[in-house]
Order: structure tokens, then C-alpha cells, then sequence
């Protein structure tokens, strides 16, 4: 402790270009001797590297603001960066962050605020209480790249920072019809209300569903709301009070900037008594540490997504063992006869369908086959499916198998799974 307190102070003093000591008024020689004049940057990289003994991460977190000054004021060490996010995370990194050989990383703390990890290495770690208030960057030392965090919202993108002389990543239309800031403006203005013709039952309702799956996995922990869209859902989370935070995600910049207009708007901010977390990310890409999701809501969303495959697999990776991801999404034509007679019965007209891809009507988007979305599922390990179905609406959930159940799995599908073998 007397060593942060000494570095407290070094921080404090150096940082300040004042020609006297802030606290004693006298100069700053007199009372510092030579530490003043010497340890000008070092301070801000001990202020990151001292030993954790006996010294709590937010108390180190309380310093980064501190630190950052001087930094700013005398210059920073060579490769040093620095940001509060950085200074907590790594103050922490004993009893918070997951090492990259840990088999078991915890679910998101409350506590512990929003952490994220970069979506290139996906081991560096990023933690923040609330939204930023003013632009600050998100390094990752690991990868040489700072990544964009502003009033705004996270850039947790692969591309994020970089300008690229030419190489340009194709689009998707599904993905970049919700880029274009007349349509995000458009989406609760009419858009979505539009989703009734296939029995979506409306916001109220959708919302009553996906909270009776997700409260018993995410209750007072923080719920990612991928796809967010205008943020729909994502207000109606944090005004439960039932979660310790909610992540509102896109990978539309214009959806997202939909999003922080509304939360104004409607609480007069994000920072609220359950705060909101506006990330840019890529649902193919998820900037999330292994296993440390406790649920993930994707609204209307999978029939967007490039590749739903891929997509699944990530939302695996990321959920915490026990962890749920609740979606909704349209079914097919003949969805509704299945209902009545069976999808395998009715699955050779779907043929017969204009808007299926290859067809006269073709859409960007994808309807699906509820066994569809089951074999989705299964393949990335995602079990106990269960769904509330009415025309071409669905919405189901599945959940990340807890260690027991997977071990139960395994020896259900195989007797010698567990069993002790013959003697020698």
C-alpha cells in the first residue's frame, strides 16, 4: 500500500505542470526531491505493472485517470498504453481475468462491470463500468491495435481504426440493408410493426417470451442483445431491473446510433441503474472471452446473418456452461400447413415458394425450417431446444450443457463413457 500511495503521489505531482506542489503549495523540488523531476513517465507504467498484494483493482482503476495525466503531460513510456480499461484489467488479472489455458472461465460479474477481449486474439482483455464520456481507445499490445470507444459506442470490429488502401471486405445485403440510416431511422417507425403479417405477436408479447427463457440463466447478470437493431429489446431489458447490465450489439453503425437516441430520449441516459453498453460488433466475430456469457438474445435477427453456421458456433463458444441463447425468426411458406401437418410432410413445396433463394422473389434474407434451426443448434453443441410457434413465427431457445449434463450426454450415447474399464 505505501507503494501505490508513493506512486499516487508521483502521479499526481508530475502530472500537474503547475510550478508548485498541489497539496503543500511549496515547489515541487522541496518537498518530492528528485522523484518529481525523474520518474516523470515511469509512473504511469507502475502505476499498471506494481504487484496486486494487498491492492484492490478499482483501487488501481481509481489511479488510471491520474496516470493517464502524467502521461499526457511528460509523454508515456516506449510501448506503453495506456486507459483505464487497461490499468483495472490488468490490476485484476489474479482474480478476474481467465488465464488463456483456463478450462472454466466465470460468467460476466456484475461487479466486475462489462468485459470484453479483442476480436483479433481474443485474449486481451477490456473492462468498463459504463459508456465511455468522452473518446478513448481500447488497446490490445498483443496485436498492435487500439480499437474505438467513444459517447457513441465500442468499435469491437476486426476493421475497427484500421483505413485499408484497398482491400474491401464483401457485403452481404442482409447484413448492409441495416446500414443505411433511413432505414434504421424507419425500423420502429413502422418497419418491425410490419413483422405482424407472419405472426410476430409484437413487441410486449416477444418480449414476455424471451424473458420467461432467459431470466432463469441471466437473472442479475449481464444479457448480451446481439442484433439489437434500434434497440427494441435492449431498453426493454434494462427497464426490467432484472439484469445487472445489458450489451446492446450491431454491427450497424446507424442501428446503434438508433439506439442511444431512444435510451436518451426515453431515460435521459445509458449510465442508468442498469446501465447500457453500445457495442459494434460482428455476430461472426464475438469480442467475448470463452464461456464468460451468461445469455444472448438475437431479436428477428439469424435470418440476417451471413453465416448463421458460424455465427451459432461463436454464440457457443462465449455462453458460460448453463448459458442461453433465445432468437426469434420467420419460418417458411409452408411453415403454417407444417403446423397442421408436419414439416416433413409439407417439405417438398417449399419448392414451390417465390422468395426462397434461386426463386423468381428471392430475398436477401433466409426463412427457415424449424428442424433447420434444431440441426443449427446441435452441431455447435447447444441443447434442450424448446419454442413457441404460431404462422411463421418462431422463437425458441437452447442452452450451453453444464458440465454434468455433458458428461451424462456422452454416456447415454456411449455405455463406457465414465465406467471403469476391465481389471488387468
Amino acid at each position: 500500500m505505501k507503494q501505490l500511495a508513493s506512486i499516487r503521489h508521483q502521479a499526481s505531482c508530475v502530472g500537474s505542470r503547475a510550478p508548485r506542489h498541489p497539496s503543500s503549495g511549496s515547489s515541487h523540488s522541496a518537498v518530492c526531491a528528485p522523484l518529481c523531476t525523474t520518474m516523470r513517465p515511469v509512473v504511469a507504467s507502475a502505476l499498471i505493472t506494481i504487484p496486486s498484494d494487498g491492492v484492490t483493482a478499482l483501487q488501481v482503476a481509481a489511479d488510471a485517470a491520474v496516470a493517464s495525466r502524467a502521461v499526457s503531460a511528460f509523454g508515456r513510456p516506449r510501448g506503453l498504453v495506456v486507459t483505464a480499461a487497461t490499468a483495472a484489467a490488468a490490476a485484476s488479472t489474479s482474480s478476474t481475468t481467465p488465464s488463456p489455458s483456463s478450462n472454466s472461465p466465470s460468467p460476466v460479474s456484475p461487479s466486475l462491470g462489462f468485459d470484453f477481449v479483442c476480436p483479433i486474439c481474443l485474449q486481451n482483455h477490456f473492462s468498463l463500468s459504463s459508456m465511455p464520456s468522452k473518446p478513448m481507445g481500447l488497446s490490445c499490445n498483443r496485436c498492435q491495435r487500439t480499437f474505438p470507444a467513444s459517447p457513441a459506442y465500442l468499435d469491437l470490429t476486426l476493421t475497427s481504426g484500421v483505413r485499408q488502401k484497398v482491400y474491401k471486405q464483401r457485403s452481404w445485403g442482409g447484413t448492409e440493408l441495416f446500414r443505411n440510416p433511413l432505414v434504421s431511422f424507419a425500423y420502429e417507425r413502422g418497419w418491425r410493426q410490419g413483422f405482424a403479417w407472419a405472426g410476430f405477436p409484437g413487441a410486449d408479447k416477444e418480449y414476455d417470451i424471451a424473458m420467461s427463457y432467459l431470466l432463469p440463466a441471466a437473472s442479475a447478470k449481464v444479457l448480451v442483445d446481439m442484433s439489437c437493431g434500434s434497440g427494441l429489446f435492449s431498453r426493454r431489458f434494462a427497464r426490467s431491473g432484472s439484469f445487472a447490465g445489458v450489451i446492446a450489439a450491431d454491427f450497424s453503425e446507424s442501428m446503434l446510433q438508433q439506439t442511444r437516441e431512444y435510451c436518451l430520449a426515453e431515460g435521459g441516459a445509458l449510465n442508468g441503474s442498469t446501465p447500457i453498453m453500445l457495442l459494434r460488433a460482428d455476430v461472426g466475430r464475438l469480442p467475448f472471452a470463452t464461456g464468460s456469457v451468461a445469455a444472448i438474445h438475437a431479436g428477428a435477427a439469424i435470418h440476417c446473418w451471413p453465416n448463421p453456421q458460424v455465427a451459432l458456433a461463436e454464440i457457443s463458444r462465449v455462453l458460460a456452461p448453463g448459458g442461453v441463447f433465445v432468437a426469434s425468426t420467420f419460418l417458411s411458406a409452408t411453415a403454417p400447413l407444417g403446423q397442421v401437418l408436419g414439416d416433413d410432410a409439407v417439405r417438398p413445396l417449399s419448392v414451390l415458394d417465390p422468395t426462397t433463394a434461386g426463386g423468381l422473389m428471392s430475398t436477401p434474407y433466409r426463412w427457415w425450417e424449424e428442424q433447420e434451426l434444431r440441426d443449427l443448434c446441435t452441431a455447435v453443441g447447444l441443447e434442450d431446444f424448446r419454442r413457441e410457434r404460431d404462422w411463421r413465427f418462431i422463437m425458441f431457445a437452447v442452452s450451453k450443457p453444464t458440465e454434468a449434463s455433458s458428461v451424462d450426454s456422452a454416456a447415454a450415447a456411449d455405455p463406457g463413457v465414465g465406467s471403469e474399464g476391465p481389471l488387468s
